[in-house]
């Protein structure tokens, strides 16, 4: 049998635990924005300017490449911890369900 009391604390652990939602949401909010003014770094126009492929490799040494790499690690550094909480909130989810449904099958005594 599962008391309230352990219902409420499993669904408090759960609802801690989804909190790693707004991680990923803020972590892909600011990577788009990065891919937004990467795809502005990589304009035809602003290419254009350049005169030498020199100046281009330069260019997108010190400037696009730090782009990219900052909207991977964001990514990467927001993800990998969320997403573990993420799934062991699946998992405490899970195992309250059984733990209820043990509940609703022992309250009907069988009957159905």
């Amino acid at each position: 049998m599962i008391s309230f009391h352990e219902m409420l604390d499993g669904i408090q652990r759960i609802s801690e635990l989804l909190k790693a939602t707004e991680d990923v949401k803020e972590a892909v909010e600011r990577s788009t924005a990065a891919l937004v003014d990467l795809r502005t770094m990589l304009d035809a126009d602003r290419l254009s300017q350049f005169e030498s492929t020199d100046e281009l490799t330069d260019y997108i040494q010190r400037v696009v490449l730090p782009q990219l790499t900052g909207a991977q690690d964001t990514l990467e550094s927001a993800s990998s911890s969320s997403f573990k909480r993420l799934n062991m909130a699946t998992e405490q989810a899970n195992k309250l369900m059984v733990r209820l449904q043990m509940l609703d099958e022992s309250s009907l005594g069988g009957l159905f």
